[in-house]
């Protein structure tokens, strides 16, 4: 299964969803909408696709993905968890998504892949729904 998708710059990504989170506790209002509009529009215009190593671990009915480079997003995934008004790790569909990694309830490494193409797409949709609605 090939699939042809622009991957964003996570590590800016997480950069800003940071300084959006230091910005709101500091009461800096106008420079955390700034960055969680900029936030929004990098998370809903290119296909949503989080960077993941090619190798998946399969174990029972589970796949298990580790962001590509040791990576983690912690803030990232507050940031979009804050949005959406839920816990971290945020589940959707028969995806968790954390901030270490992703769980996927698949039985193999394409089944895993699809669904967690589906569960991206679904947590931009949703993404969507919420631009021009945060406060």
């Amino acid at each position: 299964m090939s699939l042809d998708i622009i991957i964003m710059d996570f590590e800016k990504l997480e950069k800003w969803a940071d300084e959006a989170n230091i910005s709101r506790n500091e009461n800096l209002k106008l420079k955390a909408k700034k960055i969680e509009e900029e936030l929004m529009k990098n998370l809903t215009q290119a296909d949503l696709y989080f960077p993941v190593e090619d190798e998946v671990l399969i174990t029972k009915n589970s796949a298990s993905f580790l962001y590509k480079n040791s990576k983690t997003y912690p803030c990232l995934l507050e940031f979009i968890g804050w949005v959406l008004h839920v816990d971290i790790p945020i589940k959707l569909n028969e995806c968790k998504f954390g901030p270490g990694g992703i769980i996927v309830s698949a039985n193999d490494k394409e089944q895993a892949h699809k669904i967690l193409h589906d569960c991206c797409h679904e947590l931009q949709i949703l993404l969507k729904g919420k631009e021009g609605h945060i406060s």
